[in-house]
């Protein structure tokens, strides 16, 4: 790096990096359990567990909004990820036989010109 201020900056992004690889790891999906040796077969479980945290990530949001946080988690605070929400969530659901939430949308962005 140039200089500490630049170095410092890019070490923050170190910790959401950390707690991204930990959910597709040992306390979420068990991505290491698979025992992949095929670049291509990597490749195609990455981008489908990908797709399925953004899911689950909204999961988590969605137990926010129907309040349900207090059946999945503690009352007093909430200090799990909004992915472990999301899969406490996804547990509830199936374990009550609800309709499972799939469809989400990305909000529109405004466009920067």
């Amino acid at each position: 790096m140039k200089c500490a201020k630049e170095a410092c900056r890019w070490y923050t992004y170190r910790f959401i990096i950390e707690t991204f690889f930990s959910d597709q790891k040992s306390r979420g999906f068990n991505l290491q359990k698979s025992h992949l040796s095929s670049p291509k077969r990597i490749e195609r479980l990455l981008i489908a567990s990908c797709m399925a945290y953004i899911w689950v990530i909204y999961l988590g949001l969605l137990a926010f909004k129907n309040k349900v946080l207090p059946e999945i988690h503690r009352r007093s605070r909430c200090d799990i990820s909004l992915f472990q929400l999301g899969l406490r969530y996804l547990e509830r659901v199936l374990n009550q036989n609800l309709e499972i939430p799939f469809g989400f949308a990305f909000p529109k962005l405004k466009s920067v010109r």
